[in-house]
């Protein structure tokens, strides 16, 4: 992580805290492979910005504004998760039952999956299901449970009871963290085992990760390094790294920038 640019280190704290809600200078110091001291500056810079409360020892992402930090995850790396998307829709065939989990790169899968016909969506992302309503062909359906107001995602023992009922042709995830000997991870533990859940219905399971996701490692595993089918990310991720997750028997997909090319459903 050293050398990451101060925009792109500062998108991955508000990230970071969307999840989590609250977060500690040791941990961000940890993850992000800076000192303590380019964190406090950077927290300092945030909250001067109205993106964040500084408390002692770290930061709190509060009710006011976190609408703006989910924005900001939104849109930072757009044209990479665009290009995921893209090529992760190329997975799906008509007629599928598909999961989404939660997330921003799956937000964008959700974008390219209204140009199919005649799918079944279930997802556990609140915003998800409100831009696939509006498609007729398209069946949305919602697990039910608990909302986490600032993920705008659901989780809990209603959820789970509801998950264990239903089969998916594939499922795509997200993370905050993929690390090749722990596995893909994420900071909060309760979306973490909703996930967990959701792919064990799943006939394959594919992550969609971002090249900013690799090298970070949060506190709760979704899924083992091994545990995926396939991993579909961006052609600026660490040759090395996919090499890594390959080994253990996952099938990496490269969505170059040269290779976007329409949506399986585009004329």
């Amino acid at each position: 992580m050293k050398g990451t640019p101060v925009s792109e280190r500062r998108t991955q704290i508000l990230s970071l805290l969307q999840s989590e809600e609250s977060i500690r200078i040791a941990d961000l110091s940890r993850l992000l492979g800076v000192s303590r001291e380019t964190v406090r500056k950077d927290l300092y810079d945030l909250a001067a910005e109205g993106l964040l409360t500084t408390v002692r020892g770290g930061a709190v992402l509060t009710a006011s504004n976190a609408e703006t930090a989910y924005d900001l995850r939104l849109g930072a790396r757009r044209e990479e998760k665009r290009r995921i998307a893209r090529l992760a829709a190329r997975l799906v065939s008509p007629g599928d039952t598909v999961f989404l989990d939660y997330g921003t790169t799956t937000f964008a899968l959700a974008s390219e999956l209204l140009r199919f016909e005649e799918l079944t969506v279930v997802t556990n992302s609140l915003p998800i299901a409100q831009l696939l309503a509006g498609k007729p062909s398209i069946q949305v359906m919602l697990p039910g449970g608990l909302v986490r107001g600032t993920e705008n995602s659901l989780y809990g023992p209603l959820a789970a009871r509801n998950l264990r009922q239903l089969h998916f042709d594939i499922g795509f995830f997200g993370c905050v963290g993929a690390d090749p000997v722990v596995g893909f991870t994420n900071p909060n533990p309760f979306e973490s085992e909703t996930s967990a859940q959701a792919m064990e219905r799943c006939g394959v399971v594919v992550m969609v990760v971002d090249h900013s996701k690799f090298g970070v490692v949060a506190a709760h595993v979704t899924a083992p390094a091994d545990g995926p089918d396939l991993l579909v990310t961006d052609d600026l991720a660490p040759q090395p790294t996919l090499r890594d997750f390959e080994s253990r028997q996952v099938t990496v997909h490269l969505a170059a920038a040269a290779e976007a090319g329409p949506s399986p459903q585009e004329p």
